[in-house]
């Protein structure tokens, strides 16, 4: 999948190491396509409510609601998608109505291991095939932000372990619909976000293998923060050629800039630790070019006292950028 295709997903299942910013990367992708006249879901899976934050809604919960031209947001619940399910399929609204908040219900979904997480992903297939009374899908696009990369392959699983555990019946004929569309690459496709840091690209390179053995389509890895080059070749020599404090304070003082020995040798510091990190860039971004046959599309580092609407907003118009 080529980077001029991430707004034309179904589905995109966009993951990634705890603390890298997947959420904030699904919020861009999502505002991204809604700007390009696909109607739009942001879907939440985990109930932090992160993106009624984020954008300064209202809590989000399980009715789908419009909170920018063509956006829609909810916040997923197994008990409530329980409950649709029972009413869609049984026409059982009076006893879907009972079972939300019911102990035996959360009782039945704590024992069979992945079963909260069929009832999430089943109700984003209902959203996938839902359509207008003019034959319309209802969504072009759909952004689920997914389980980190450490609880994603469980979570993916769990439709085709149900097949395993029931052979015949409704149950499993839902559970393998729900396998079909996870495994279709016309429909579904998982994201990675990684920072360029060890540890992240580790878990990412090894995540992208796991999801892949799985069947799934996976897409370009986002990367996130990117720092920007912001040292020439000779200042950058200059930094690291054992450059003496007293000499940097009288460089800014010839620039009009006066300070003292010890905010020159701040000003070091942080210069060395800029080229230190961009360096681990480097070498990460090479890493994953070396292992990965999926391409890298990169997001810059925005600097913000307080990171909302607006931020996120600037990483969509990346993306609509690759799109153009």
């Amino acid at each position: 999948m080529d980077t001029a295709d991430l707004l034309d997903i179904r589905v995109a299942l966009v993951t990634g190491k705890g603390g890298v910013g997947k959420s904030t990367v699904a919020a861009a992708l999502a505002i991204a396509a809604a700007r390009t006249g696909r109607r739009t879901c942001l879907v939440e899976v985990e109930g932090r409510q992160t993106f009624s934050r984020l954008f300064g809604t209202q809590p989000w919960d399980f009715s789908e609601r419009e909170f920018r031209p063509g956006l829609y947001g909810l916040s997923l619940d197994p008990e409530a998608s329980l409950a649709e399910y029972l009413e869609m399929f049984y026409g059982a609204k009076r006893i879907s109505k009972l079972v939300v908040g019911n102990a035996a219900v959360e009782f039945a979904t704590t024992a069979a291991p992945g079963i909260k997480d069929v009832l999430l992903i089943g109700k984003v297939r209902e959203m996938e095939r839902r359509r207008d009374d003019d034959g319309r899908f209802h969504y072009d696009s759909i952004v689920v932000d997914a389980p980190p990369t450490g609880r994603i392959v469980n979570f993916l699983r769990a439709p085709e372990a149900t097949t395993e555990l029931v052979s015949v019946g409704p149950v499993r004929h839902q559970a393998q619909s729900l396998v079909d569309m996870l495994l279709d690459p016309a429909r579904t496709c998982a994201l990675l976000v990684t920072l360029l840091e060890e540890m992240p690209v580790t878990e990412t390179l090894e995540s992208t293998e796991a999801l892949r053995r799985l069947g799934m389509q996976v897409g370009p890895v986002v990367v996130n923060r990117v720092l920007p080059r912001r040292f020439a070749d000779d200042e950058r020599k200059a930094l690291t050629d054992d450059l003496e404090v007293e000499h940097l304070a009288r460089v800014l003082d010839g620039a009009g800039l006066e300070v003292d020995t010890d905010a020159a040798q701040l000003l070091l510091d942080r210069g060395r630790e800029e080229l230190a990190r961009i360096d681990l860039q480097d070498s990460m971004r090479e890493r994953l070019t070396e292992h990965l046959d999926s391409g890298l599309f990169e997001l810059p580092e925005i600097y913000a006292d307080d990171f909302a609407a607006d931020e996120v907003g600037l990483l969509a118009d990346r993306f609509e950028e690759a799109w153009q």
